[in-house]
């Protein structure tokens, strides 16, 4: 487990997966900014048969409180284009009564540092709506710079909504670590 003051970053188990069938289907955790179509529970296991949620395509890690070990909330991370070592990544805090206290800008940046120490990738990409202030807040305090918006990118509630774009490069996040690039 990746371990931060308060909160750690895990693979998926087995155990974890009535949690993901449940939040992968629920609308209130997904929240009002993500898109609305509900993973079907049959989905989350044979992704689960398939690679673990872990694979050079995509990982998805789970965000642990650790006072308790519950969990929380999630982080993935996925091949922003095909043709770059770039990785975009993303998160939910599913856990609706630990929103607003920091732990996501925590466990963000776990993951972020995680992806820079291990994977060969110079570039990380975020993005979300333009109503989601809280999340663009996480990944600012996290280091990444807004690069513009992207029109009607993400399918939401009927429509297409914008959505911020933010980037952070390995040396952004060299100089914040206190390291010359």
């Amino acid at each position: 487990m990746l371990r931060g003051q308060r909160v750690g970053l895990r693979h998926v188990t087995e155990e974890d997966l009535p949690w993901l069938k449940r939040t992968s289907g629920d609308p209130q955790i997904r929240g009002p900014f993500m898109g609305t179509r509900m993973m079907p529970p049959h989905t989350v296991e044979q992704r689960w048969k398939d690679n673990g949620f872990s694979g050079e395509d995509a990982e998805r890690l789970l965000i642990c409180h650790l006072i308790d070990g519950s969990v929380i909330g999630d982080v993935v991370h996925f091949a922003a284009a095909r043709y770059t070592t770039a990785r975009e990544i993303g998160w939910t805090m599913a856990d609706i009564a630990m929103r607003g206290q920091g732990l996501m800008t925590e466990a963000a940046s776990l993951l972020v540092d995680y992806l820079f120490e291990n994977w060969p990738v110079n570039r990380l990409s975020c993005g979300m709506s333009v109503h989601n202030h809280a999340s663009r807040r996480v990944a600012e305090k996290c280091g990444f710079k807004h690069e513009g918006i992207q029109r009607g990118i993400v399918f939401v509630n009927g429509e297409y909504v914008d959505c911020h774009s933010l980037s952070l490069l390995r040396s952004d996040w060299l100089a914040m670590k206190g390291h010359v690039a």
